[in-house]
């Protein structure tokens, strides 16, 4: 009943008839990691909050694991947006309820230390222990976060495990993840089917709707409302059930904007909004995979997650080694082979190992208009310290599989595979005058478009979240990040945008800005 009870709170354009126009004390654009964790802290706190999202809302029910149907559906432009620069890099995001986390492989990470420091000494707040403890135990708890359970992660984590430990690594385990009941259907990245998951459309969107939110799907944000020199609502428009046009106003005394790092910056700019750092500063976290076969052995991919084993000895220098397995469909869809050498390719699947790595980049890029709403102009020139340091995880990847008993190592790249025998073979191809462009990159966290600064000469936001002169505007998902983490950020957006969004409660309903008892806000 209780269930029943949420989902009246749910609107789709395509159900409405006429316009709406409505009032709340904060509106929320957007419903991934960011917007979702705001909109259950604003609720939670008694305000009246409405979602607006662009994506539809979809549960279990439609997440069949065949690609043809879900990718449509939950990814944005087929999952097609690309950095362009010395590589080609994918970063494929969401658009549904969920966003990106109901398409991510659910590994959950806090901020690194170190990184925190960094953000510390810039000025841009408390980062601490202290500060930040009680707001990722919170997180961690709504998404039912804990190890990886080592029977759906295969074989490949004792593989890389064996091979680690030959290599003298000791930072070896399952990753920890957000899927408890998880059953290893390893189809994370296409909608969790059982709901084990804890998507934001799982775990925050559902209980911000429980606390009274309401969230409208299916709708895209084209204006802020202004009255004088502040922000008091948007407007946004979406089709109905006939394809006509259905518009929504919603007047508010906060709009938090958590469109992703992408599509954040884009549409500030269209609002007016002019800062030197709105749309700079992206960082992807680029990855690269090695594979390698292992004939005599069943690896269960079509039984494994897609992630769920890491290394992280290297990860203070910028280097974390985290994998798993694609699905079939993937591994041979994905492989720019043809003919014989894609039969005996995909034929090798049972026995084909997968596993990756990212890193802290320091390289930055930039998201500007692009020749479709959905495909921004995304560039980024990975620099040569990011890129001796990728070379680095395909040198330590390959030399793991070999120390675990590989008989052929695969580099995959845009021009075919290289197939290497031995490590006199990799050192060799390690020599070569390789570019990035010789090799399969991808990204799938990007971060920093509207980051948090001291001041607009710093940022594009303070460090509660504000949109530098532009009173009653919030940013709170990917784009405030400061800067890359060296972990996957789920964790990180939705602990800043749930102690932001706190802070703003606390505002909404103390205007005089009366600190509470205990100064800094609590979960």
């Amino acid at each position: 009943m209780e269930h029943f009870r949420w989902r009246q709170q749910i609107t789709a354009a395509r159900d409405c008839d006429e316009d709406l126009d409505l009032e709340a004390d904060a509106v929320v654009i957007g419903s991934g990691a960011g917007g979702a964790a705001a909109a259950y802290e604003l609720a939670s706190r008694g305000l009246a909050v409405v979602i607006v999202e662009e994506g539809d809302y979809y549960d279990r029910s439609h997440f069949s694991g065949r690609l043809t149907e879900v990718v449509p559906k939950l990814y944005r432009a087929f999952g097609s947006n690309c950095a362009t620069g010395n590589a080609l890099i994918p970063v494929p995001v969401g658009r549904n309820v969920g966003g990106t986390t109901t398409i991510n492989s659910g590994t959950c990470m806090r901020t690194p230390a170190a990184v925190r420091e960094h953000w510390r000494a810039r000025g841009l707040g408390d980062f601490s222990d202290a500060a930040l403890a009680p707001w990722f135990e919170q997180v961690e708890a709504m998404l039912k976060v804990q190890p990886a359970d080592p029977r759906h992660v295969g074989p490949i984590g004792d593989i890389i495990d064996q091979g680690a430990a030959a290599l003298g690594f000791e930072a070896r385990h399952p990753l920890r993840r957000n899927a408890e009941g998880c059953d290893g259907q390893g189809l994370c990245q296409f909608g969790c089917p059982t709901d084990a998951k804890q998507s934001t459309n799982v775990s925050y969107i559902p209980r911000a709707l429980e606390r009274g939110a309401f969230l409208f799907t299916g709708f895209r944000a084209t204006r802020l409302e202004r009255d004088g020199g502040r922000v008091t609502g948007v407007r946004a428009r979406g089709r109905d059930g006939q394809g006509g046009t259905v518009r929504l106003r919603v007047r508010s005394r906060a709009v938090v904007v958590a469109m992703g790092t992408f599509f954040t910056p884009l549409f500030l700019r269209r609002q007016g909004i002019r800062n030197r750092h709105l749309g700079r500063h992206l960082t992807l976290h680029p990855a690269g995979v090695v594979n390698a076969l292992f004939p005599d052995r069943d690896l269960a991919n079509s039984r494994t997650i897609p992630q769920g084993f890491g290394v992280a000895d290297l990860a203070d220098q910028g280097l974390m080694f985290e994998g798993g397995t694609i699905p079939l469909a993937g591994h041979g869809l994905l492989s720019n082979l043809n003919g014989r050498d894609w039969v005996r390719f995909t034929e090798s699947y049972p026995h084909t190992a997968y596993f990756g790595f990212m890193i802290r980049d320091t390289s930055e890029g930039r998201v500007r208009p692009g020749p479709h709403r959905d495909w921004p102009l995304i560039r980024y020139h990975l620099n040569r310290h990011d890129f001796r340091l990728f070379l680095r995880g395909v040198d330590t990847l390959a030399r793991m599989y070999f120390a675990a008993g590989a008989r052929e190592v695969l580099v995959p790249g845009p021009e075919g595979i290289t197939r290497l025998k031995d490590l006199h073979q990799l050192e060799a191809f390690l020599r070569r005058p390789l570019k990035p462009r010789h090799f399969l990159i991808t990204a799938y966290h990007p971060l920093g478009t509207a980051r948090l600064g001291r001041d607009a000469d710093d940022g594009v936001c303070d460090a509660e979240h504000r949109v530098f002169g532009q009173p009653g505007l919030y940013v709170m998902d990917g784009a405030a990040v400061p800067s890359s983490l060296g972990a996957n950020p789920q964790v990180t957006i939705m602990t800043l945008a749930g102690r932001a969004a706190a802070r703003l409660a606390d505002r909404l309903q103390d205007p005089q800005g009366r600190k509470g008892q205990t100064g800094e806000t609590r979960p």
